[in-house]
C-alpha cells in the first residue's frame, strides 16, 4: 500500500510519497494550522517538475487537479500526491509550495501567489524480468499465471514497486495452492546506468506439506462429519484430494469454507455462532504401506485446528408483520397473507428470512413501476432473541429510510470478457435504486452463458453508506474461458443422438459468437455453423446468423421394415431478439431452407400421397416466424408462431404454433430441499394450401413422455408394399402429428456429489387432423388417433463437471398405453403395442 508523509521545512510546504511494503508505518504530524494560513487566499502562479528524465512534464501534469491560476488548496495538492503516487512511476514525491517572486497579471490586487515545485525521482524502467529456483513451476507455467491474473510486467515501463509485490504475491499463492505453504518469492534489482532495472524472482518452493487432518475446536455442537461436509476448498478426506487441489492449504481458500460452516451454522438454530482463525501447525504421521513390502513410513504434513463457539441454540418463536406493511400491501392490490410460510418452533435460519423479507419486498413492489422511479420500498427485519427459553421473535416492517441508490458497480475476475459485454447482462444500473430482483435476474442470465462458473453468494459483496444511501457492488466473477465445448443430443423424434457445440466469444474482438454444432445418431446427422451479436446497432437487441445441414433416415420400432423414406435439409436461419424487459424477449426469425426427401420406389405410401415412380420431392421454405418468451428464475412461458410460402415465397405453406409454460417452486409441505416442477406444452402445424410435406410433421416419443417411442404419441397409418411375386402387403407406420399436447409434473430432490432425483408423471396426446394436411390424405387408423398417453417413474440428473451439462437416466412404467390388435385386411393385422416400461437417457434439461 501507499503511504504520504507530511513535513513542515523553514516556512515551505513539503508532502513526499514513498511506498512500503508489506509493512505500515504511522504518517508524520499534518503542517501546521498557522502554515496553511499562511498561504490562505493565495494564488497557483506556476506549477513546476523537477527531476524528470524520461517522462514528459505535460504528461506528469494531466495528471493533477490543480492547475495554474487556481485558488491554493493542500487537500487538492494532497490528492494530486496521491494520485501520482498511484502511477508507480516515481520512487519518491515531494511538493513545495513557495512564495511567487512575481505575481500573475490576471490575480486579484494584493493576492499573494505560490509556486508548486514537485520534485519526483523517476522509477528506472523495467528491461527485463526473470524467474528462477523453482521447480513445481515452469517459466512458461508462470508466464500463464501472471498473464490469467493480469499481472504481466510491463517491460519498457516505470517499474513500479507495487506491482512487482503482487506478482511475487501472485507467485508465492500458486505454491501454496500446490501444497507448498512455506514457499517465499524473492525481488533482486540489478539497476544499470541507463536508468534500466533488471528484476529476478527468486522462487524457494518450500517443502511439500499437505493437509492431513482437520479438527474441530471449542463447542461445535454438530458433528465434525456435517462441519467437513461444509468445507469445499480443504478437504483432505475426499476422494483423488491431491488431484482436485482439496489438500492444500490457503488463507483465501479457508476464508471460504469459513464463511460456509458460519452460514451452515446461522442457518441451523445457532445465529450467534463464531468460528476463529485456523491453527495451523506441521504434522508427522505414520502410515503402513503394503507395497514393495509391508513398512511403516513417516508423512509430514498440517494439521489445522478451527476454533468454533457455537452459542445457544434458537427456535422461532413467532413471526408477525407491522400494520404499515399490511396497509402497504392492501394499497398495491395484494390480498395479505395471513401464514408466513416457516412454523412455529422450527430450527431459526437467516435463510428463511431472508426468503421472507425477499418475498415480502417483491409483494410491496408496484407492479407498474419502473426500476429507477421513487418512492420505493424495502422490507426490515427486527430480529428479538428470548435467551431464557431459546426463542426467537421475527418481526417484518416497512422500512421508514429513503432507499439506497447504486454509486458504483465493479467486476473482480475479468481477464477476457469485457467489462461493457458483463454490465449489458446485469440489469441493475449505476444511479438508479439497488433492486435484488434485478440483481439476481442479471446474474441468472450471465451464469447462463456458460462463460463463467456459478456465482456463489459470497461473491457478491455491497457496501452501504449510511451517510448518502448510497451502495458499492462488486461482484466477483471466474471465467471459464472464451471457448466452452458443452454436450449435446438426447432422445428426439427421430432417435438418439449425441453431438459436441463449441463456441468461441470475441474471436473477432466485436463481442461476437461463434458456434459450431454436431449431432448424430443411427438416423439423423445434424451440422450447424453461427454467430450472433448482442447489442447490435447499439441497441439492446440481439441478431443472428446460423447456416445448417440436416439429414433424417428414420426406422420406427414398430413400423415395417424401414427406412422408408430420407430427408436432406439445408439453409440459412436468421433470428433476431429484443428485451422488452428483465424477464420478457421479443423475437422474429426468417429461415430458409430446401428439402430433398426420398421414398423407396418400391413403395406406395398413402401417408404423404407418393404413387409408384414418385421417388423424390424437392420443398423450399421462406418462413417468417414471431416469438414471445417470458423467463424468470421460477417460471418460463414461451409463444412461437410461423408461417411460410404466399408472399413469402417458396414451395411450402404452412402454418406452425406452439406454446410452452413450465414451473417450479419450493416444497412448503416434506423437505426445505425438494421442489415441485410442471410443464404443459402445445405443438400445432398445417397447410393452408397444397400439401403438407411429411418431414413437417411431429414424431414426439420420450422427450415429452418418457417411456414411448419415437412417433408414438402419434397416429399409426397404414402403409403398403409390394413384395417379390407382385402382391401387395399392408402394415402400419408412425403418421407423425400435427397437434400434439402434453403436460408434466415433477418432484425433484437433491442427492449427494451434485446428483439429483425427481420422480414424475406425463401424459399427453398427438392427433392427426386430415383437413390441415392438404389434398393427400393418410389411411389413418383412427384407433390410435388421439389416444391419451400416460406414464411415471423415476429419473437421475448428474450435472458432468466442467461443461456444465446434466446427464439424464430414467425408467418410466406406462401406465396408460396402446396395447390392441388392429385388422388391417382379411389376411394381415397390426397388433398396435406400447412397452409397458423402458428405460432411456438424455442431455440438457427437459424444463
Amino acid at each position: 500500500m501507499t503511504r504520504l508523509k507530511t513535513a513542515i521545512c523553514l516556512g515551505t510546504l513539503l508532502v513526499s510519497a514513498t511506498r512500503v511494503l508489506p509493512q505500515t508505518k504511522d504518517l508524520p504530524a499534518e503542517p501546521s494550522p498557522a502554515l496553511l494560513k499562511s498561504f490562505e487566499g493565495a494564488v497557483l502562479d506556476e506549477i513546476r517538475f523537477t527531476g524528470l528524465r524520461r517522462i514528459s512534464p505535460a504528461a506528469v501534469a494531466a495528471q493533477l487537479a490543480s492547475h495554474q491560476g487556481d485558488r491554493f488548496n493542500p487537500a487538492r495538492i494532497d490528492k494530486d500526491v496521491r494520485a501520482l503516487a498511484r502511477l508507480g512511476w516515481f520512487e519518491t514525491i515531494q511538493v513545495e509550495a513557495t512564495p511567487a517572486a512575481e505575481s500573475l497579471p490576471q490575480s486579484p490586487e494584493n493576492s499573494k501567489c505560490v509556486t508548486l515545485i514537485f520534485h519526483v525521482s523517476e522509477s528506472p524502467f523495467l528491461s527485463k524480468a526473470a524467474y528462477s529456483g523453482s521447480r513445481l513451476l515452469s517459466q512458461k507455467q508462470i508466464e500463464k499465471l501472471l498473464q490469467d491474473k493480469k499481472l504481466t510486467p510491463g517491460l519498457g515501463k516505470p517499474a513500479d514497486p507495487a506491482a512487482l509485490q503482487r506478482i511475487a504475491f501472485a507467485i508465492r499463492n500458486g505454491l501454496n495452492e500446490l501444497g507448498h505453504p512455506e514457499a517465499s518469492v524473492r525481488i533482486a534489482r540489478e539497476e544499470a546506468s541507463n536508468a534500466t532495472v533488471t528484476v529476478r524472482f527468486e522462487i524457494t518452493d518450500g517443502p511439500l506439506l499437505r493437509v492431513r487432518r482437520v479438527n474441530f475446536d471449542g463447542h461445535p455442537h454438530i458433528p465434525a462429519k456435517v462441519l467437513r461436509a461444509q468445507m469445499h476448498n480443504i478437504a483432505s478426506w475426499k476422494r483423488l484430494a491431491s488431484w482436485r487441489d482439496k489438500n492444500a492449504y490457503t488463507r483465501e481458500a479457508f476464508d471460504e469454507d469459513r464463511r460456509r460452516i458460519v452460514t451452515y451454522y446461522q442457518n441451523h438454530g445457532f445465529p450467534e455462532a463464531r468460528v476463529g482463525s485456523a491453527l495451523v501447525a506441521q504434522s508427522n504421521e505414520r502410515s503402513r504401506h503394503w507395497l514393495p513390502w509391508p513398512h511403516e513410513s513417516a508423512q509430514e504434513g498440517l494439521s489445522i485446528s478451527i476454533p468454533i463457539e457455537a452459542g445457544p441454540y434458537y427456535r422461532f418463536g413467532s413471526m408477525t408483520l407491522t400494520d404499515a406493511l399490511r396497509q402497504i400491501t392492501k394499497e398495491q392490490g395484494r390480498e395479505p397473507i395471513t401464514v408466513l410460510g416457516t412454523d412455529r418452533g422450527d430450527a431459526y435460519s437467516e435463510q428463511e428470512i431472508e426468503k421472507l423479507r425477499r418475498s415480502w419486498t417483491a409483494r410491496i413492489r408496484s407492479k407498474n413501476s419502473e426500476l429507477d422511479r421513487l418512492p420505493s420500498h424495502s422490507v426490515d427485519v427486527v430480529r428479538t432473541f428470548d435467551p431464557e427459553n431459546h426463542t426467537a421473535r421475527i418481526t417484518f416492517d416497512l422500512s421508514n429510510s429513503p432507499p439506497y441508490r447504486v454509486q458504483r458497480i465493479e467486476f473482480l475476475g475479468l481477464h477476457k470478457f469485457s467489462d461493457r459485454y458483463v454490465r449489458r447482462k446485469i440489469l441493475l444500473r449505476e444511479g438508479r435504486p439497488i433492486d435484488e430482483h434485478a440483481l439476481e435476474v442479471g446474474l441468472l442470465r450471465l451464469a447462463r452463458t456458460g462463460y463463467f462458473k456459478p456465482i456463489q453468494k459470497e461473491d457478491i459483496r455491497v457496501q452501504l453508506d449510511e451517510t448518502t444511501h448510497t451502495a458499492n457492488v462488486s461482484i466477483r466473477l471466474e471465467e471459464i474461458g472464451q471457448q466452452r465445448a458443452s454436450l449435446s443430443g438426447g432422445t428426439g423424434q427421430f432417435g438418439s443422438t449425441l453431438g459436441v457445440v463449441y463456441t468461441v466469444f470475441d474471436l473477432l474482438n466485436r463481442e461476437e459468437l461463434l458456434s459450431a454444432q454436431l449431432d448424430g445418431g443411427p438416423e439423423t446427422l445434424q451440422v450447424m455453423l453461427g454467430i450472433a451479436k448482442e447489442g447490435i446497432f447499439g441497441t439492446r437487441a440481439s441478431l443472428a446468423f446460423s447456416v445448417f445441414n440436416n439429414m433424417i433416415r428414420p426406422r420406427f420400432a414398430s413400423s415395417a421394415q424401414g427406412p422408408f423414406f430420407s430427408s436432406h435439409s439445408e439453409g440459412i436461419n436468421i433470428p433476431w431478439t429484443y428485451p422488452l424487459s428483465s424477464a420478457d424477449s421479443l423475437s422474429v426469425n426468417y429461415t430458409l431452407s430446401r428439402a430433398t426427401t426420398e421414398y423407396p420406389p418400391a413403395s406406395i405410401s398413402p401417408m404423404s400421397g407418393v404413387t409408384l415412380g414418385e421417388v423424390r420431392s424437392r420443398v423450399s421454405s421462406h418462413s417468417l416466424g414471431v416469438g414471445w418468451s417470458r423467463d424468470e428464475r421460477t417460471e418460463r412461458i414461451q409463444f412461437a408462431n410461423s408461417a411460410s410460402g404466399g408472399w413469402l415465397g417458396g414451395g411450402e405453406n404452412m402454418v406452425r404454433s406452439s406454446a410452452e409454460y413450465s414451473r417450479i417452486f419450493r416444497d412448503p409441505i416434506f423437505t426445505p430441499h425438494g421442489a415441485w416442477a410442471f410443464r404443459t406444452t402445445f405443438c400445432g402445424a398445417g397447410s393452408y394450401r397444397g400439401d403438407m410435406p411429411f418431414y413437417a410433421r411431429l414424431f414426439s416419443g420420450d422427450e415429452l413422455v418418457r417411456g414411448l417411442r419415437p412417433g408414438e404419441l402419434g397416429p399409426d397409418a397404414v402403409t403398403v408394399t409390394t413384395s417379390a411375386s407382385s402382391g401387395l402387403t399392408y402394415s402400419a407406420a408412425p403418421a407423425g402429428a400435427n397437434l400434439v399436447t402434453t403436460s408434466s409434473a415433477e418432484y425433484r430432490f437433491p442427492l449427494a456429489g451434485g446428483t439429483e432425483a425427481a420422480g414424475f408423471f406425463d401424459f399427453g396426446s398427438g392427433w392427426l387432423l386430415p383437413h390441415w394436411l392438404g389434398p393427400a390424405k393418410p389411411l389413418l387408423l383412427s384407433a390410435t388417433n388421439g389416444v391419451l398417453h400416460a406414464s411415471t417413474g423415476i429419473e437421475f440428473r448428474w450435472t458432468v463437471p466442467g461443461v456444465q451439462v446434466p446427464v439424464r437416466t430414467y425408467y418410466a412404467l406406462n401406465v396408460l398405453r396402446l396395447n390392441r390388435v388392429i385388422p388391417l385386411s382379411s389376411t394381415s393385422s397390426f397388433a398396435a403395442h406400447n412397452r409397458f416400461s423402458a428405460f432411456g437417457w438424455g442431455l440438457g434439461s427437459l424444463f
